[in-house]
């Protein structure tokens, strides 16, 4: 494998690292919830906006460094945009957040459930085995996001335990998305890729 394939390699682990990281993170805000959920909801506020600005940039620079090599990555500009401009809606203006936070919470796990659905089209194309889980794993977050912006709960504890489950599940569900989409870097379809946008550079 030529020098430019190796280094878009060390790239992605590197961009890996932090998308595993920051899904973790979500997941685990989301334990919490479901754990303590009389958790202050404008506490909930700064650290979903944290982790929503933190993810939408390490998108928008994934998508910008990968370029159309990163085929399984296409839509990260679109979603890492609207990652930042959730996390700072959520952190510039908290106390108005507060009485629409379903409908953000909802909004952004729908567009993650999108995302997922798109990367397990992409995981079948490259013919890994486990495309099927990551396609039930973006189906559900589409269940959640949708049943979370119609917020049928009564009470805030309520809404707090479900808010949890939702980031538990999409942090879950980004982590092993994330593991998949680098298996697939690594698969034979996608090195054909690779190397034929670099020979095409290259002449």
């Amino acid at each position: 494998m030529e020098k430019g394939p190796i280094i878009m390699m060390d790239t992605l682990k590197r961009y890996r690292n932090w998308a595993i990281g920051l899904s973790a993170g979500m997941a685990l805000l989301g334990l919490v919830l479901i754990l303590w959920p009389e958790t202050s909801a404008l506490t909930v506020c700064w650290l979903l906006g944290v982790l929503c600005l933190a993810l939408g940039v390490c998108q928008i620079a994934r998508y910008c460094r990968l370029g159309a090599l990163g085929v399984l990555f296409r839509f990260d500009l679109g979603g890492g945009i609207l990652g930042v401009l959730a996390g700072l809606l959520l952190l510039l203006h908290p106390t108005g957040a507060l009485m629409i936070l379903p409908v953000i919470g909802g909004f952004y796990i729908l567009v993650e459930g999108v995302f997922t659905l798109q990367a397990a089209v992409e995981l079948r194309r490259f013919g890994l085995p486990r495309w099927g889980l990551t396609l039930g794993l973006g189906v559900l977050d589409l269940l959640l996001g949708f049943l979370l912006i119609l917020d049928p709960f009564e009470g805030a504890a309520a809404l707090m335990v479900y808010l949890g489950i939702s980031l538990l599940i999409t942090g879950v569900s980004g982590v092993y998305t994330v593991i998949c989409a680098a298996r697939a870097f690594q698969s034979d379809g996608h090195r054909r890729i690779i190397d034929a946008q670099w020979r095409d550079v290259d002449d």
